[in-house]
């Protein structure tokens, strides 16, 4: 019959809170850092005088634009951004987690050249990764440089936000 030792208890459960903690401190970090690159873009396409164009342009390329007379329907074309928008979020969100989740089995600082790196690396790999899996080829539209930038600034807001969160 094994003997249970109170200790052991005590640190899985430890261990599970700190788990739990990860989970929910990289989930806002990522909602955050998504949330912060929808209104970078949101600020670029206002300043360039067409509102919601990169959201229009990346959700046409990602879950495609359908026959040519479904764009002028705007309800269409509202729910077909809505839906990128939510899995935007959703990819943040698993990359947030992902990150908190390395940097504590790391045991890595949490510092802004760690999230620069991060979102320059996982950011850009996992949206590689969507081009590749929806067939997307990449036009000049928001182009390289600025799907990189915005890479490492989420990379930055998420690795802030986990630093800023830790307990």
């Amino acid at each position: 019959m094994p003997v249970l030792n109170r200790s052991t208890h005590a640190a899985a459960r430890r261990q599970r809170q700190l788990l739990l903690r990860d989970y929910r401190n990289g989930a806002l970090a990522g909602l955050l850092a998504g949330a912060v690159l929808m209104a970078l873009f949101f600020i670029y396409d206002m300043l360039t005088f067409s509102p919601l164009a990169t959201p229009d342009f990346l959700s046409g390329e990602f879950l495609g634009s359908g026959d040519p007379g479904a764009e002028l329907d705007s309800t269409l074309k509202t729910v077909r951004i809505a839906l990128f928008t939510l899995l935007h979020l959703a990819a943040f969100t698993f990359l947030g987690i992902a990150l908190a989740r390395l940097l504590s089995f790391a045991q890595l600082k949490r510092t802004v050249l760690a999230g620069a790196l991060y979102g320059l690396t996982a950011g850009t790999l996992l949206f590689g990764v969507g081009l590749q899996v929806s067939g997307t080829q990449m036009s000049a539209e928001p182009g390289w440089p600025a799907i990189l930038l915005g890479n490492v600034a989420a990379g930055i807001v998420m690795a802030t936000y986990l630093h800023w969160a830790r307990e």
